[in-house]
């Protein structure tokens, strides 16, 4: 009997070795390739579980943890979150991510209007298709080290909005049960996300004020008290900031907001302390990566079912694709002035850099499609068309960035001859 036992544990053991193994190994190749490695993460597993390779049985502790992993992502944006880059670039950032919700939610309501879908099928795939990861974008700025230029900075500050945007869009969405069921729109139950998204966001700008004063007059004794206890110090602190989070997602969820929001929103406040990024960082780098590959592996492509990329109509998949690009390169013409010199450059990097999407679209069309919002069909052609938007994304960032250098270029070079002849 115990022998027995032991050789399921050993045959359980070696299946998610491998499972994780062939995730990782999948990500470092597309990576190669110039691609997100989340698209390889999410194939494999949409692989394993759609072969059957994996047994069901490992479903919910793969996705619990995977689920983990998207708070951790998401607490760690908001530590990252470049406060002073988003106060400079705020006006332009806000109007550019306000567009790319705007955008693909009319667009999509448009196409399905036309092609005799529902309004809330409509309105789901297009809540879906306005996330722009800002994990997926820092990613993309810091491996063409241009984080810190203008572009950069103005794309980042977009996403960070963006992203924050999304969760409200995800509560909403999880708040239109009601419709579904009795058919009616609840309004109260529609605003409820809003507003306590709202008040949650407030409350969280209000409390880091407030932190950065107090620490910052205690500043001097935090780096006495640090050089005398170092590591118990900072792990009371850490754990302190760690279980302020848990508490803060619990609220946010409470309040009617998403769990998401509260799991961002601690992280801005945890980056009032300002050491608390550079000792986050060596001690999150070991699992970060592997918890967000079980996300997008696990909780993203377990959740994607073989059967729906399997389109029977290619001309909704061809369709919702196109509005995929399309609803987020629009978004740049809000980057600048169109009198400005380069507008036209701008408006392509800036779109095209918008492009790439994260992790909320594909749980938000999760959400619609677990909630009967949006048929299988809708279902999977969206699928489609986060999948195409991520793999495509960052070939159109670079080309749009290299065009750009080139031009830039000759007219540097032309201006000199203009003067001689001149």
């Amino acid at each position: 009997m115990s022998g027995g036992g032991s050789d399921q544990i050993l045959h359980d053991f070696f299946i998610t070795a491998i499972f994780m193994l062939c995730v990782y190994v999948s990500g470092v190749a597309v990576s190669k390739l110039q691609a997100p490695a989340l698209v390889a993460h999410i194939g494999m597993g949409m692989l394993w579980m759609g072969a059957g390779w994996l047994p069901h049985s490992f479903a919910k502790p793969f996705e619990a943890v995977g689920a983990v992993g998207l708070m951790l992502m998401l607490f760690d944006g908001g530590v990252n979150m470049d406060i002073p880059v988003l106060k400079k670039m705020g006006g332009r950032a806000t109007a550019v991510a306000l567009s790319g919700v705007v955008f693909p939610m009319l667009f999509a309501y448009l196409l399905f209007t036309a092609m005799g879908f529902g309004v809330m099928e409509g309105l789901a795939c297009g809540s879906a298709l306005a996330s722009t990861g800002i994990g997926f974008t820092l990613s993309l700025m810091k491996d063409m080290d241009i984080l810190q230029t203008p572009l950069g900075q103005l794309v980042c500050a977009a996403a960070m909005i963006d992203d924050v945007s999304s969760m409200v869009l995800l509560a909403i969405l999880q708040g239109a049960t009601s419709i579904v069921e009795t058919g009616e729109a609840d309004v109260m139950a529609m605003m409820k996300p809003v507003v306590a998204s709202l008040a949650l966001f407030i409350a969280s700008i209000i409390i880091r004020v407030i932190l950065c004063k107090a620490l910052a007059s205690g500043e001097e004794q935090d780096e006495k008290a640090e050089q005398q206890s170092t590591n118990l110090y900072l792990h009371e602190k850490i754990l302190g900031v760690v279980t302020a989070g848990i508490c803060l997602a619990i609220i946010a969820d409470k309040m009617g907001s998403t769990h998401l929001l509260g799991c961002f929103l601690a992280g801005v406040i945890a980056s009032a302390w300002k050491s608390f990024p550079e000792i986050w960082e060596p001690m999150v780098e070991p699992i970060l990566p592997w918890m967000t590959m079980a996300f997008f592996s696990c909780t993203v492509g377990f959740a994607v079912p073989v059967s729906a990329l399997a389109a029977k109509d290619w001309g909704l998949v061809f369709a919702i694709v196109a509005l995929a690009i399309l609803s987020k390169i629009t978004t740049g013409v809000f980057a600048g002035k169109p009198t400005d010199k380069g507008y036209g450059l701008q408006v392509l990097q800036v779109g095209s850099a918008m492009v790439g999407r994260g992790e909320l679209g594909f749980m938000q069309i999760s959400t619609g499609y677990k909630l009967g919002m949006v048929s299988l069909g809708v279902y999977g052609a969206t699928v489609w068309g986060l999948l195409v938007a991520s793999i495509l994304g960052p070939f159109m960032f670079r080309g749009a960035v290299k065009f750009a250098a080139s031009v830039e270029a000759k007219s540097a070079s032309a201006e000199p001859q203009t003067q001689t002849s001149v």
